[in-house]
């Protein structure tokens, strides 16, 4: 994109987020093409459509684009009643097997939009209680054949909708990093796993604000490594901060806990991005926004959109090796800004590769 197309989109987003009522101009023909390319590639279709539906009359987009939008909005909101309806079905079979479990971000997160039916959805990722032995042996003893990773392995129990089990809901991967982050994750299992909340025919377990709030900033920092993140998973970032839930305490706390797990220099670049992207009051930051990180987390973002999908730089190897190499050679850019994550990465995959051999899983 342009510097012009991108302010452009930025401003759609905060007319779509309510921090503006209106484009700086009407965009042309062009322009409005090249907006909804990029509001594909960020997967905010749908909650960009409600920007499109807020503007003033002479700035709305043509009528073929325009009814276009509307229709992949709607197909939006037709797969999230079909995910909540997945989520709640999923939940209530792992507790009937007797795992109790929480869904992690997807149809929890849209909870927190002014129109959740409207944010795009993916497929769904369930934490189950138990440890990762438990629950591997619980998923393989139903699919056998099923990849097996430290973290999550696919649970395909459902035809049409992906779902991933979790062993837990995230890593870093530094050691002491990441033992201070599980063991803050196991001093929440039962506030977590006991946090009933309805959701279309039925109810799930979500995080409470403190654990959502750790837990999706590293997911988010996570992604970052590997295929990369995109204005979705910022999205979400900001409207768990607007939660009425985020008081000065709890970010405080959350603020705390970045710092003992080495996180205060990205969650100040992520802030950036919030104040500058989307215009949240400082008062709702977590830390005082990084402009040098924050303009360097951004510009990641613009080119590697909704988890890498279309980044000329994620293009798959032919071998695990050649897979393994491109992405230490990826994160070397990273190398100054986050130094401990890049360099306990490829420890991290070769453990977790030879763990996975040691027990002969795929």
């Amino acid at each position: 994109m342009t510097t012009n197309d991108r302010e452009l989109f930025f401003s759609l987003i905060r007319v779509a987020t309510g921090s503006e009522s209106a484009l700086p101009y009407a965009p042309s023909k062009e322009e409005w093409s090249r907006l909804h390319t990029e509001a594909q590639r960020q997967a905010l279709l749908g909650v960009l459509y409600d920007g499109v539906e807020r503007l003033p009359q002479g700035q709305l987009p043509p009528k073929a684009t325009r009814l276009l939008w509307y229709t992949e909005a709607e197909r939006i909101s037709e797969a999230n009643k079909r995910l909540d309806e997945a989520s709640a079905l999923v939940s209530r079979r792992l507790r009937e097997e007797g795992f109790r479990n929480a869904i992690l971000k997807g149809q929890g997160n849209a909870l927190l939009y002014p129109s959740p039916s409207r944010r795009q959805p993916g497929d769904i990722d369930v934490w189950l209680e138990g440890g990762r032995e438990k629950v591997i042996s619980y998923v393989l003893s139903l699919f056998p054949g099923e990849r097996v990773q430290w973290l999550e392995l696919d649970f395909p129990v459902l035809r049409d909708i992906p779902v991933e089990a979790h062993t837990a809901p995230s890593v870093l991967f530094c050691p002491k990093d990441n033992q201070r982050l599980q063991a803050f994750y196991r001093e929440r299992e039962e506030e977590t796993f006991t946090n009933e909340t309805p959701l279309a025919s039925g109810t799930v377990c979500l995080p409470r604000w403190e654990m959502n709030a750790v837990f999706q900033l590293t997911h988010i920092y996570r992604h970052l490594f590997f295929e990369g993140v995109g204005l979705r998973q910022v999205m979400d970032y900001h409207y768990l901060l607007l939660s009425p839930e985020a008081t000065a305490e709890r970010r405080q706390a959350v603020r705390e806990h970045a710092k003992r797990m080495h996180l205060t220099r990205f969650t100040g670049a992520l802030m950036w991005v919030l104040r500058e992207v989307f215009h949240l009051e400082e008062s709702l930051l977590l830390t005082a926004p990084d402009q040098r990180e924050g303009s360097f987390l951004l510009q990641e973002i613009m080119l590697a959109g909704n988890f890498g999908h279309d980044d000329e730089r994620n293009k798959p190897k032919a071998s695990r090796w050649g897979n393994f190499w491109q992405i230490t050679l990826r994160n070397t850019r990273f190398l100054a800004h986050y130094p401990r994550e890049v360099l306990w990465n490829p420890v991290y995959r070769l453990r977790q590769y030879a763990w996975r051999k040691a027990r002969g899983y795929k």
